[in-house]
């Protein structure tokens, strides 16, 4: 009995001790297809560097190469790319003891960060920080779902007459094995600046996201980001901003993507007298085709300008190849398909009333059998396009305000009209012909004298005088 017994003992702390190898090797594979999954972007190259397997404990190593000026698309940051190298370091399942309590799954641990210079990028905002302020932690699931915490710790820096309080960060973001699935939030805590000129105090301030899909340009879902109160003082202004609430995402509707976007702010104290203000923003029709093909060949152009391949003209400036010219063509066919469109609304609270502002342009598409190579002319374009620009102003509160005599002349001149105690101003676009306020307006006159380029001032047809 007593040998049965010890068999038991030993069996079991075998099994025991075998759950964090065989977890070790689960953890191993999940880490490579989470890797391997990672969306492209054009900018940043992720390569796996090492994955050191022990019995209870992991350490991989992944190198992140960022082309900034590819990355924000501005050339002039330059073409030397920085590297980073992410450690991480796990510890096996399935028992993990994590700073958010104990959890079950196959490995818990910790990232950081080194630069490709010698002192590295964390050492570096460690000493500019005068502490180590970040805290970078990840659990990966039985389900090969990870969890990810990032804290940004609080920290205080003078430097001549500025100081800066920073209350510290918290991120926490969750994703699915297949990484098409993101959902997170964001905590800021109380924060300030003080300068010599002003101070800037934004209270405790956060936020949360959830977003889905196979690639940058078909996720949808929806983010949303507050601030209780954002106050910026000086000798010459106070403004305070209260319950700032940020709110965008997108949508698939009928194969093509809507995007949208709000600011909200519900009570504002400033030198002007506006009290409260919304504006909303939408982009619809929107093709995820067109989006990823215009981010190809942006890219494209970006790189043969950066290595001056690019032809030029007679005056140096680069010009695009026909190849470039045909892939733009093709871009602009594909982002512009008839349902595209844009809108945007704007509601502002002062002088104790509600005035209204919205506009919406909309793309009908071109005639059967043009193409975009088939227009010369820029504005053969405008009948392809339906608008219209709506603005209503609260009369009473206009006209008995400090701004009445710089509306009156629009008035005056039939750009504002009265109607139910609003001044209103109503354009649309239709089939090429605009109406402002119910009568005919000169579109193509306006922007074919837009388009048309001063005469050099040594051009004798430049001056009248000299005209037969």
């Amino acid at each position: 009995m007593k040998k049965l017994l010890a068999y038991v003992v030993v069996i079991v702390i075998g099994v025991l001790l075998s759950f964090p190898l065989v977890s070790g090797f689960a953890l191993e594979r999940a880490y490579e297809k989470r890797i391997a999954n990672m969306p492209l972007q054009a900018g940043i190259a992720v390569a796996p560097q090492s994955y050191d397997r022990g019995w209870f404990r992991s350490h991989a190593v992944v190198r992140v190469t960022l082309s900034l000026d590819q990355l924000l698309g501005d050339p002039a940051l330059g073409q030397q790319p920085l590297d980073l190298l992410v450690e991480s370091r796990f510890y096996h399942g399935p028992l993990l003891l994590t700073d958010i309590g104990p959890r079950l799954g196959l490995g818990y641990g910790s990232l950081s960060l080194s630069g490709s210079s010698a002192e590295g990028v964390e050492q570096t905002l460690s000493r500019w920080l005068e502490a180590a302020p970040l805290n970078l932690r990840t659990i990966i699931y039985f389900d090969q779902s990870a969890q990810t915490e990032l804290d940004i710790a609080a920290y205080e820096m003078d430097q001549g007459q500025d100081h800066i309080r920073f209350g510290g960060a918290n991120l926490s973001l969750r994703s699915n094995k297949a990484l098409t699935r993101f959902d997170a939030s964001l905590l800021v805590r109380a924060s300030n600046v003080l300068s010599a000129g002003f101070a800037l105090d934004m209270a405790e301030a956060s936020g949360s996201m959830s977003y889905t899909g196979n690639s940058p340009y078909t996720m949808v879902g929806e983010s949303v980001f507050s601030i209780p109160k954002l106050a910026l003082t000086s000798k010459s202004m106070v403004l305070i901003l209260e319950n700032l609430n940020l709110n965008s995402g997108n949508q698939v509707n009928q194969g093509k993507m809507d995007y949208f976007q709000t600011l909200e702010i519900e009570s504002i104290e400033s030198p002007l007298p506006i009290t409260a203000a919304s504006w909303h923003l939408e982009f619809t029709g929107v093709s995820p085709t067109g989006l990823e093909r215009w981010s190809d060949v942006s890219m494209q152009i970006q790189q043969q300008f950066q290595s001056g391949t690019l032809p030029t003209d007679e005056t140096g400036a680069p010009q695009l190849t026909p190849q470039l010219e045909a892939e733009l063509e093709q871009v602009m066919q594909a982002l512009f398909q008839p349902g595209l469109g844009f809108a945007q609304r704007l509601d502002v609270a002062a002088l104790g009333a509600q005035h209204h502002a919205d506009m919406r342009l909309g793309y009908n598409g071109l005639p059967g059998g043009v193409s975009f190579a088939d227009l010369d002319d820029p504005l053969q374009f405008l009948p392809a396009f339906n608008g219209a620009v709506n603005l209503e102003l609260d009369e009473a509160s206009i006209v008995g305000s400090q701004f009445a005599d710089t509306m009156l002349p629009f008035i005056q001149q039939g750009l504002l009209l009265s109607e139910q105690g609003k001044l209103v101003l109503r354009a649309s676009l239709e089939d090429g012909v605009m109406l402002l306020n119910g009568s005919p307006f000169p579109i193509e006159a306006l922007l074919q004298s837009a388009m048309t380029e001063p005469a050099p001032s040594g051009d004798p047809s430049a001056d009248p005088a000299a005209a037969p």
